[in-house]
């Protein structure tokens, strides 16, 4: 009687299929990750060129008053 009960078991297309839709997740999730991360390089980037070009014009209108 023993024998008449076997566990069920997942068939291997589900469980591929499982494993593709999280290998799908991963990559957007990645995807989007490294869109923000380039996005927020690129703003800071925009400031250090503001700030330095803001100090850089700062001491060239300075030294061309003569003070």
């Amino acid at each position: 009687m023993a024998d008449d009960l076997e566990r069920p078991t997942t068939p291997v297309w589900a469980k591929l299929f499982v494993i593709g839709l999280f290998a799908v997740g991963a990559w957007i999730a990645l995807s989007f990750i490294f869109s923000l991360a380039s996005r927020a390089i690129a703003l800071l980037g925009y400031v250090v060129v503001a700030v330095v070009a803001y100090f850089f014009g700062k001491a060239v209108g300075s030294a061309g008053r003569g003070e």
